[in-house]
């Protein structure tokens, strides 16, 4: 039965190029990429020293990212997994064989391969003796028995106790958040020197790792090699095989579960009142306005590319603290950063609606209040972000002189942003996430188009805020007298050309209004 399971997945695994040409173009992509990360950590490996307490640090630190990985990796799948054991509910294979079989299967994926093949290559590190070598082989085989039992259980917690559209969007956003808090111990892993600067804080975060699920078999050899008592090694050998136990036995009893549960529905929910709707005017713009907030409130295809920035500006962080270089630049950009984010989600907000922007053509004159009320709840957003962000990076960049320079770039990048979006997004819409779709999802229609309007949407606003920007690198540069025209051409610039934008493009809107609705079923 074992070999009818792998069969069936590496049929699954050939039919995966039977596909459109662009679809084939993303897969080749993805495994390239996990080819070039595999490599990159083989480099990494090879340059460790044979049996050193660094190449122990830099191990553990690694093994137990990849192991995180494998637990958070499924929710952010918004794929169906093709082998859920519900689908062989009706074939009267029993929850043993059926959790055996798809367990093994599980072996036969690009991700774990090479983590087999990264695994593999840390046996050369750890070839002192026999015993060290012994526990580098049983090390690996705990490695890829707890990365595909991890991924299996969760994939399989997912499914079922993420029933919901909402749920799953929650868990993915709580993924996207642990990824971003893992992000710089991955930038860390790979540009730390370790025979310099191998101890320290990564040394005591392997020695705490080392006794987690995470790490406990990656640290196996690795304390061996390094002169840790038997005992303490021992204990360690089973955490790690406790830990795969508690997997399996956690699988067999999901697999027995699903198999005789009926699959669960998303429960009906009775509004009690209009939400945003009883809080904004009872204006088209405020209807437009209201929608849009319960967009940025319910929708997760709207926070995940600020999480994005805020995950970016994380390992920013790291790669300047591993130099030694001061963060006084970073945390200046920080709030220009989350600004032009924010405006830059608007610069094709018409698409995310799909078949709803069908209100809007049909209204009459809409125009100007869908580009105002679509930009409300970046403006409600941004504008405290200003305020308060700028205040608090001169006061952490302990240089209060350069607060006029943030209140203006902020200013520019976000207005500007926002009357350039509504221009593109009215002229030029270009195929999206589908409402309904998880943020991870791929629009059914690609092209070049979207990648234009990016392109376009970043040399707009860097024009408009160009003044601004460069009064403030003047100040940056000596001339402090530099700080306040950089503020006044900012807010000029930048309400300027927001209402600009935003007249221009509701023009666009209301002569368009046909060709923007087949844009957007375009999706």
């Amino acid at each position: 039965m074992v070999a009818e399971f792998l069969k069936l997945k590496l049929r699954l695994l050939g039919n995966t190029f039977n596909r459109t040409p662009k679809q084939n173009v993303g897969v080749v992509a993805s495994i390239l990429f996990a080819i070039a990360l595999a490599v990159a950590c083989s480099w990494v490996l090879s340059s460790l020293a044979p049996g050193s307490d660094e190449a122990r640090t830099a191990i553990v630190l690694g093994g137990s990212l990849v192991v995180l990985a494998f637990i958070v990796g499924p929710l952010l799948s918004s794929v169906p997994d093709p082998l859920d054991p519900r689908s062989f509910s009706l074939f009267g294979i029993s929850a043993s064989t059926l959790a055996r079989g798809l367990a093994v299967a599980g072996l036969l994926s690009v991700p774990v391969i090479l983590t087999l093949v990264v695994a593999a290559i840390t046996l050369r590190v750890w070839s002192q003796d026999g015993v060290t070598i012994l526990l580098a082989l049983l090390s690996v085989l705990i490695v890829v028995a707890t990365v595909v039992l991890a991924s299996r259980v969760t994939s399989l917690l997912a499914a079922i106790g993420l029933a919901t559209r909402r749920s799953r969007e929650t868990a993915a956003l709580l993924a996207i958040l642990v990824v971003v808090l893992a992000s710089p111990a991955v930038v860390l892993w790979v540009t730390v020197h370790w025979g310099r600067d191998g101890s320290g804080l990564a040394g005591a975060a392997a020695d705490s790792l080392s006794w987690s699920p995470l790490g406990a078999a990656w640290a196996l050899p690795a304390d061996a090699a390094t002169g840790a008592p038997a005992g303490e090694v021992t204990l360690k050998l089973l955490i790690a095989l406790a830990f795969v136990a508690l997997l399996w036995l956690s699988w067999r009893a999901l697999v027995g579960r699903v198999l005789v549960t009926a699959q669960r529905n998303a429960p009906e929910r009775e509004h009690a009142n209009l939400g945003w709707f009883a809080r904004t005017p009872t204006t088209r713009t405020g209807a437009v306005a209201a929608r849009s907030f319960t967009y940025w409130a319910r929708d997760a295809r709207y926070p995940v590319p600020v999480i994005g920035v805020f995950g970016f500006l994380v390992v920013v962080f790291v790669a300047f603290v591993v130099p030694g270089i001061p963060l006084t630049y970073l945390v200046l950009l920080t709030v220009p950063a989350l600004c032009v984010t924010l405006a830059f989600s608007v610069h094709n907000d018409v698409a995310l609606d799909n078949s709803a922007v069908w209100l809007h053509v049909s209204a009459s004159r809409v125009g100007f209040a869908d580009r105002l009320g679509r930009a409300a709840p970046v403006l409600a957003m941004g504008i405290p972000l200003i305020a308060v962000g700028s205040v608090a990076a001169a006061f952490f960049a302990d240089s209060f002189a350069t607060l006029p320079a943030l209140l203006g770039v902020s200013t520019v990048l976000l207005l500007a942003g926002l009357g350039v979006g509504n221009f593109l997004s009215s002229l030029f819409p270009y195929p999206a996430v589908r409402p309904g779709d998880g943020p991870f999802s791929q629009p059914q229609v690609g092209g070049g188009t979207g990648f234009v309007v990016q392109i376009a949407f970043v040399l707009l606003t860097a024009l408009f805020s160009a003044p601004s920007v460069i009064y403030a690198i003047l100040g940056l540069l000596g001339d402090e007298s530099a700080f306040w025209p950089s503020l006044w051409w900012g807010v000029g610039a930048g309400v300027l050309v927001f209402v600009a934008g935003t007249v221009v493009g509701g023009a666009i809107f209301d002569r368009r209004g046909p060709d923007i609705l087949a844009a957007a079923l375009r999706n």
